[in-house]
C-alpha cells in the first residue's frame, strides 16, 4: 500500500474559531495560516465570549510554535508537518473579483498563490461555505473541516437483535444474557454497537425484552432494563424514553447524551430524574443551563439581575418544571409515599421554593468555565449549539459525585459555524461510543410525544 501524498492544507478564521487545537488535526502535511487570519484573530482576542477564547487559545499556541523557529520558513508540528504564515502576495493572474480589499480575498490569494508554486495538492479548509464555493470556483480545492466526523450515532435508531422465545425468557430469568448466545441482526462494528437495544423473539415479534448493551473485557452481554418508577408521573411513552429514563437513572452512568428532535422529551424526562434525585439526596443540587445562540452574548445587555437576564433563554426550561410540578396535588405523591424527604417538601414544591433552597441552580454557560460542580446533577440544554471545545470545557467541569445530561436537536442548529455533523452534542457522543466509555450512554429519540401536530411538523417540514 502507497503512502498518500502530503498536501498543503490553507487554514480559514472559521477553523481555528470552531478548533483552537485543528494544528494536531492534519497529520503530517503543511499547514499555511494567512496573516490576514492572524489580524482577524487579534480583533476577536479581547472579547468574553467562546470564539474569543479560543482566538487567544490559538494565539497562545502559535507564540509557542514561534519560540522555535521561523514561522515564515515553517516550524516542525508535533505529528511531523510543518506550519507557515503567510503574506498576502499581488498575483496579477487572480481574478478581478479578488481585487476587492476584502479579508476572504486574501485568504483566497494566498491558497491561490501557494497552489502555484507548490507540487502538493493545495487544500482551503473553511467552515464557511460561501469561501469554500468560491474556492472551487477559482480552481482551489475546499473542504469542510471535518476532523473525527464520523456521525455515525444518529444511524442506530432501530437497532434490533433477533432471538428465539428461550431466550427471551433467560432474559427475563436471568436479567442477562451474552451477545454470542444470539442470533444477531446488526452489524458489531464496535464504533457503531449502541448503548441499549431491543430484543426481539423469531417466532413471535410482540415477545421482546428491553436491555442495555454492556461491554465487558472479553464479551458483550445484554441486560434486561429495570422497571423505574415514574419522577412526580412523568413516565417514558415509548421505548426509546425508556432508553433515556435508564440511562438518567443509573449510578453507573455519570454522562448521558440525549439526542433527539423537538417533542422526543428529552428535557422533560431529564428534569423529572434529576429533581427526583436531588429530593432523595442522591445530589445536592439540579444545575440546569441553556445554549443560547450567539453563545457567549454578554448578557448586560438586557435589564435586570442575573436572573431576570436569563429568563428569556431559559424559559423552555421554566416550562418544563412548571408541568412537571402541576402534577403534584395535596393527594399525589411524586414518588413513593415512604419517602419521608419529598413528602416534608411536597406542599412546597414550587419554583420558587427549590431556587430559593438551592436544590436547583440555574446558571448562564458563559460562567461554567472555571467552575468545579461537585454533588450535582446538571443539565446542559440545546447543547448542538456548542463546539466540542465548548462541550470539553463543560464536560471537565464535573467533580465528584456528579452527573451530566446534554440534550439536543441536531438538526435545529442556530450556530452559524456549526451543523448537524460537527457540532459538539454529536461529536462528543462519538468520542465517548468509540472509545467505548463505560459511563456514558448515547440515546437517539425520534417519536414525538409532544402533540401530534408536533409530530407531523417533524415529519413533514424537513
Amino acid at each position: 500500500m502507497t503512502k498518500s501524498k502530503k498536501k498543503n492544507f490553507v487554514l480559514d478564521t472559521s477553523v481555528i474559531l470552531h478548533s483552537p487545537y485543528c494544528l494536531d488535526s492534519f497529520e503530517d502535511n503543511n499547514i499555511y495560516i494567512p496573516a490576514i487570519v492572524l489580524e482577524e484573530l487579534d480583533n476577536l482576542k479581547t472579547g468574553f465570549d467562546s470564539r474569543s477564547y479560543n482566538a487567544r487559545e490559538f494565539i497562545r499556541q502559535l507564540e509557542n510554535y514561534r519560540s522555535t523557529g521561523d514561522l515564515l520558513g515553517g516550524v516542525k508540528l508535533k505529528n511531523g508537518g510543518k506550519l507557515f504564515v503567510r503574506f498576502h502576495i499581488e498575483d496579477k493572474g487572480a481574478p478581478i473579483e479578488l481585487g476587492k480589499n476584502i479579508n476572504d480575498n486574501f485568504i483566497l490569494k494566498a491558497a491561490l498563490n501557494l497552489k502555484s508554486k507548490s507540487s502538493r495538492t493545495t487544500v482551503l479548509v473553511s467552515k464557511d461555505v460561501n469561501l469554500r464555493i468560491k474556492a472551487e470556483v477559482i480552481g482551489i480545492k475546499a473542504e469542510d473541516y471535518y476532523h473525527e466526523k464520523s456521525f455515525q450515532c444518529l444511524n442506530s435508531n432501530d437497532i434490533m437483535y433477533v432471538s428465539s422465545d428461550e431466550n427471551i425468557d433467560k432474559i427475563y430469568e436471568k436479567n442477562f444474557i451474552d451477545i454470542d448466545e444470539i442470533e444477531v441482526q446488526f452489524n458489531q462494528n464496535s464504533e457503531t454497537l449502541p448503548d441499549y437495544a431491543i430484543v426481539a423473539s423469531l417466532m413471535n415479534s410482540k415477545k421482546t425484552a428491553l436491555c442495555r448493551i454492556v461491554n465487558e473485557k472479553s464479551s458483550k452481554k445484554l441486560e434486561l432494563l429495570k422497571n423505574q418508577p415514574a419522577n412526580f408521573y412523568i413516565s417514558p411513552l415509548n421505548y426509546k424514553q425508556k432508553f433515556l429514563y435508564d440511562a438518567l437513572m443509573r449510578d453507573d452512568i455519570k454522562l448521558v447524551f440525549a439526542i433527539g428532535f423537538a417533542g422526543t422529551g428529552k428535557t422533560l424526562l431529564s428534569i423529572a430524574s434529576g429533581l427526583s434525585q436531588v429530593l432523595t439526596q442522591k445530589y445536592k443540587k439540579m444545575v440546569i443551563t441553556r445554549s443560547h445562540v450567539p453563545m457567549g452574548r454578554d448578557l448586560g445587555y438586557l435589564p435586570g439581575n442575573l436572573n431576570e437576564k436569563l429568563e428569556p433563554w431559559l424559559k423552555p426550561i421554566y416550562d418544563n418544571m412548571e408541568l412537571i410540578l402541576d402534577n403534584i396535588s395535596e393527594d399525589k405523591q411524586p414518588v413513593s409515599k415512604d419517602n419521608a424527604l419529598l413528602k416534608k417538601h411536597m406542599n412546597e414544591l414550587t419554583l420558587d421554593y427549590l431556587k430559593s433552597t438551592n436544590f436547583v441552580e440555574v446558571e448562564a454557560i458563559n460562567f461554567i468555565r472555571g467552575r468545579t460542580f461537585h454533588d450535582s446533577f446538571l443539565i446542559i440544554d440545546e447543547a448542538q449549539n456548542l463546539t466540542p471545545h465548548e462541550v470539553k470545557t463543560i464536560i471537565t467541569r464535573a467533580g465528584q459525585n456528579t452527573k451530566i445530561v446534554m440534550t439536543g436537536d441536531p438538526s435545529q442548529i442556530d450556530n452559524p459555524y456549526l451543523d448537524e455533523k460537527d457540532n459538539g452534542l454529536v461529536y462528543s457522543s462519538e468520542r465517548f461510543k468509540k472509545n467505548k466509555s463505560k459511563i456514558a450512554a448515547s440515546i437517539i429519540l425520534d417519536r414525538c410525544e409532544r402533540s401530534e401536530i408536533a409530530q407531523e411538523a417533524s415529519d413533514f417540514l424537513n
